[in-house]
Parts: structure tokens; sequence; C-alpha cells
């Protein structure tokens, strides 16, 4: 099948003013992007407070919202080399950057200032085709369902970068703030993949039942404790 003209799109007119289910154009890579048959979509919360217009500094509108894109390459740019026709990639918040100043170059291209953002800067993955720089997009096996990776390329990288970060190694314990959220129960599998001791920190029972199901060996309700950092340290 091929790649239509036009395609469906939930877009935000106004912010403030709600989303629009409505057609919209196919966009054309150009010579260094990809265009990506979104298959599923995660929704980060940034993504509500750009619809509401909670930011001071606001989007382009109209404009379609969404950064936790996996699916399907149907076409590319004559420069990307790298990436095959019916490829499976993700597209993150990340869009594409300038790959030659201090930042990039050091791995942090959130602060280039020539950064294109997903769902911000450009339009996101809430439509059906959604276009993206071939350089920061990542390649998914094929074997990999599509709807689990899709809210990994936020919250999953959000919680990853901090546990490597840490320094924590295997055997070593970590203490996770808000382990009964969204990033919290993401952050506790990972830690747990990774060989890592848990103290989970939330509020109320019921988070801590879900926070121990998923392998934290100390829950510390926030809602009950008189001394949170002290009661990590003597959890350890």
């Amino acid at each position: 099948m091929g790649i239509p003209d036009m395609q469906w799109a939930q877009v935000v007119e106004k912010a403030g003013g709600g989303v629009i289910y409505k057609q919209i154009p196919v966009q054309k890579p150009s010579s260094d992007e990809i265009l990506v048959n979104i298959k599923y979509s995660g929704v980060c919360h940034s993504d509500l407070h750009l619809m509401k217009g909670d930011w001071s500094i606001q989007s382009k509108t109209p404009f379609v919202g969404g950064h936790e894109g996996a699916g399907v390459v149907t076409a590319k740019g004559e420069l990307v080399t790298d990436i095959e026709i019916g490829d499976h990639v993700g597209v993150k918040w990340i869009n594409g950057s300038c790959l030659a100043c201090h930042f990039c170059r050091q791995s942090d291209e959130p602060l280039c200032p020539k950064a294109l953002t997903t769902g911000y800067a450009v339009n996101g993955t809430f439509q059906q085709y959604c276009i993206a720089k071939a350089t920061h997009v990542s390649k998914i096996p094929k074997g990999v369902p599509l709807d689990a990776v899709a809210p990994v390329l936020c919250a999953g990288i959000t919680v990853y970068k901090g546990l490597k970060e840490s320094g924590a190694r295997p055997g070593q314990t970590v203490a996770i703030v808000g382990a009964g959220g969204g990033l919290g129960t993401m952050a506790q599998q990972y830690a747990k993949a990774m060989g890592l001791r848990i103290i989970a920190i939330d509020g109320g029972e019921e988070k801590g039942d879900a926070c121990k199901q998923l392998g934290a060996e100390t829950y510390i309700d926030f809602l009950k404790s008189d001394d949170i950092v002290r009661d990590v340290k003597n959890s350890t």
C-alpha cells in the first residue's frame, strides 16, 4: 500500500482550545529525514500541558503533539543510508540537533541550541505519519512489540538515564521517589533488571503493595514517615 497524501491527526489549533481530530497532509522527508508510519504512541503529561497552554513558552500553532511514537519506516531521504524502508523505529522527544556543538558531542543533545523537539517544535506522533531526523530515531528489533516500546521512548529513557548516571552497581541499593507512579514503576523494573536493590518511596498502602510486587525490598510511606532520609539510611 502506498503512502497517502492525507492522514488523520490530533491537532491543537490554539493553546487551551482542546484537540481536533482532522485530516492533514502527509509530509515528505527531506534529505536527512525519514517518514514513519506511527503504529503506537504513548501520551506524556507534557503533551497535556502543551495542549492546555500551561507553559509560558508555547509551541507553534496549529501543532500535533506526541513524542513517544513507535512505527515503521515508509520513506527516507537520499542521504539516509543506515535505515531501510520497513525498519521499525522509535521517535523520541529530541527529533534532531546540530550534532556539532559542545552539547551534542557529549551526548547532551537536549541542550543543543538548534535542537528540534517532537510534538513541540515539529509535529509529533499523534498522527499516522511522522517526520524525524534519521540520526535521532532509535532502531527497534522487529521481534519487539511496538506497543510496549512506545512509552519507553520518554519515560523509559528518563529513568534509565537517572539509574545509569547514579553509578549504582549490581547488589547496591537505590531509593526511588514516586516509585508507585508512571516513571517510578518503570524505574523499579529497570533497577531490578540491572541487579539493584530497591527502596521505594511513595504514599499509601496501595502504592506500597504495587511497589513490592515490582520487587522493592523496602517501602517507605511518606505519609507516615517522620524522617524519610533517616528511614532510607536505616534500610541500607
